[in-house]
């Protein structure tokens, strides 16, 4: 192997060093857009969990603070925005958006947290 060869077999390792570097860049630009919108489902359902508790009267003890207020039929505070089978439906809407959020629908489960996020006042 002559000086010449050699030069161009270091040549060619260098750019398939770069290639793997370019490719996998471009990965990662692909992904980030994902995972940045995953997080933003995941935000959207504790603030909509957060404003269905928020409807609901003071917790009594440090336990109750740990009970579904929904499952258990609590009441509702007396300046709840919303009623009772609002509730319901928001609490129906959550629960289909977090099975979408954990099948990697990130795009529906934020698109079906927009009504209930609206029904709460939430931003």
């Amino acid at each position: 192997m002559n000086s010449h060869e050699h030069n161009q077999l270091e040549i060619k390792v260098r750019l398939a060093n770069y290639r793997t570097v370019i490719q996998m860049t471009m990965v990662l630009l692909l992904i980030f857009p994902m995972i940045a919108s995953a997080s933003q489902c995941k935000k959207d359902l504790a603030a909509v969990d957060s404003g269905i508790k928020n409807q609901y009267g003071t917790y009594e003890s440090w336990w109750d603070y740990f009970k579904c207020p929904v499952c258990l039929g609590g009441d509702l505070r007396k300046g709840a925005i919303v009623n009772k089978s609002q509730i319901k439906e928001i609490s129906s809407m959550r629960n289909i958006a977090y099975m979408q959020m954990s099948r990697g629908d990130e795009k529906l489960c934020i698109d079906t947290l927009r009504t209930p996020k609206r029904m709460l006042r939430l931003s």
